[in-house]
């Protein structure tokens, strides 16, 4: 445990600590989800944590009576996590696996120690399927989008779904939801279509709420005219691993000769691209423009 905080406080740098605290915020904010919304109304929630509720379910009848749900919940969450940390360091990086691997530990812990609000009981919150599906689907769906925005997961099918986009190139909400459909037909057939239909809702609405949050995926094409080509490209190379067409070009109001740079780059990469053209070159034009689809070499990098 020593080695371990003694390995996060090496993260010198604000912007790796402040994804570091952000991971542990959309972790806390996805089992907050869980806990507040989805257990205490009986509902399944999607991933790992869903298939932790039903194996659970399946082996209360055996275990003690001391292991409460959320913990044994919590401890089937992070044995069922162990094998896909693998597949993440391997294909998605390490960085991306270590912040996942600090994501589920957040997660466990919360959802094992945070205590439901007596206001939620009081209310009798869990009464209304429908407000809980919803809540905890907006909840998740923001604490599962911040963690995989700053290159991160809440472990898990957010793993497999996250692999999934990187290699095929679609929207993670997408494959997170084809991939809990297993989940949803589990439910229908153990508990009933109601309940499995409540879920659909959850999962549906955090998947939404997530591709809202997560755009790794999309692809932006820049136009960019400039007076000095050669230090703006020389500086976007340094900064990220992009081709750049030069297309020389005339203003036709001031009759100088310009270039337009064309590169086509991720959502995540445009600040760091706006951020540099600002940096060399105040006057330059910059057209932002959505591409549906992108053929050739565009070269996919790993997330950490």
């Amino acid at each position: 445990m020593k080695s371990f905080i003694q390995r996060i406080l090496k993260y010198k740098d604000r912007h790796k600590l402040t994804n570091i605290i952000i991971t542990l915020i959309g972790a806390i904010l996805y089992t907050i989800g869980i806990k507040w919304f989805i257990i205490p109304a009986n509902l399944k929630t999607g991933g790992f944590t869903g298939i932790a509720q039903i194996i659970y379910e399946l082996f209360q009848p055996i275990l003690p009576d001391t292991i409460q749900y959320d913990v044994g919940v919590s401890i089937i969450w992070f044995i069922l996590n162990i094998p896909v940390f693998y597949l993440g360091f391997k294909t998605l990086g390490r960085r991306f696996s270590f912040l996942s691997f600090l994501s589920v530990i957040a997660g466990m812990l919360a959802l094992a120690l945070v205590p439901l609000p007596k206001v939620l009981v009081i209310e009798g919150f869990s009464k209304d399927l429908m407000l809980s599906a919803i809540v905890g689907g907006v909840i998740t769906g923001i604490g599962i989008g911040i963690t995989l925005k700053v290159g991160s997961s809440t472990g898990g099918m957010d793993i497999i779904s996250q692999y999934l986009s990187y290699k095929r190139d679609g929207s993670f909400g997408k494959y997170s939801f084809i991939i809990n459909v297993l989940i949803i037909m589990i439910v229908a057939f153990t508990d009933s279509w109601r309940f499995a239909l409540y879920t659909i809702i959850n999962l549906f609405i955090s998947m939404i709420v997530i591709d809202k949050i997560h755009t790794r995926h999309h692809k932006l094409t820049l136009m960019i005219v400039t007076d000095m080509k050669d230090d703006l490209i020389k500086a976007l190379h340094k900064r990220i691993y992009r081709g750049i067409t030069v297309i020389p070009v005339m203003g036709a109001y001031s009759r100088r000769d310009k270039s337009i740079l064309l590169m086509v780059v991720s959502s995540y990469e445009l600040y760091n691209v706006m951020s540099t053209i600002k940096e060399i070159d105040e006057k330059a034009f910059t057209n932002v423009l959505k591409s549906q689809t992108v053929f050739g070499n565009f070269a996919k990098q790993k997330i950490g």
